[in-house]
């Protein structure tokens, strides 16, 4: 099976799909363990609130360390 490729890295937004956690802005092929209820996040199973996508060099991304 064939993945699609963008032009441009975008990034999608993760939402837990068992308890509805918003957990961060990432890249399509990642995978994100929820902290909430240990729930393992990808594109495929991600709880989908909106269909925006952010460039990687977005100024709109703020990371709080």
């Amino acid at each position: 099976m064939r993945k699609k490729q963008h032009s441009t890295l975008m990034q999608v937004e993760f939402v837990c799909p068992k308890c509805g956690k918003k957990l961060a802005w990432a890249l399509p092929t990642s995978e994100i363990n929820c902290p909430a209820c240990g729930t393992w996040v990808t594109d495929r199973n991600r709880r989908i609130e909106n269909t925006l996508y952010l460039p990687l060099d977005s100024d709109q991304m703020v990371l709080f360390c």
